[in-house]
């Protein structure tokens, strides 16, 4: 009875043995994480002037949203804007490992205006839009 015991028992533990995905083709390998905190990259924070554009005044940093997109990694980007009356509107770009493309819109200085925080998405993207009108109401 104990040679059937003992034999039972090592069976079960040979049985428990691991496999690598090349002997089991059932096994899928695990999907890549998203990144981590350690690989959010800050685009910086760029302040325009009146009559500023941002694809001229902010183009380094909007290369660096741009592979940060290629290259399926977090980033922010941080742009504050002036009003007609030289109002600071904040606007805080974030872009996901999806391709996720948010922005957090802060007027709350802004005096003469709503002096709200208002949300935009411009949904998954593949490519960088024009921040300027992506996910505003045209």
């Amino acid at each position: 009875m104990r040679r059937v015991l003992l034999l039972a028992a090592i069976g079960l533990l040979t049985s428990c043995g691991s496999t690598s995905v090349g002997e089991n083709p059932t096994l899928a390998p695990l999907a890549t994480p998203p990144s981590s905190a350690s690989d959010d990259v800050s685009c910086g924070d760029v302040v325009l002037d009146q009559g500023e554009q941002l694809t001229v005044a902010a183009a380094a940093e909007l290369a660096c949203l741009d592979r940060a997109l290629e290259e399926s990694r977090r980033a922010a980007l941080t742009v504050t804007t002036p009003t007609a009356e030289g109002d600071p509107i904040v606007t805080s770009w974030q872009l996901t490992y999806d391709g996720t493309l948010t922005a957090d819109i802060d007027s709350s200085k802004d005096r003469f205006g709503s002096e709200e925080h208002s949300h935009v998405s411009c949904g998954t993207v593949t490519e960088l839009p024009d921040l300027t009108t992506c996910g505003r109401q045209q």
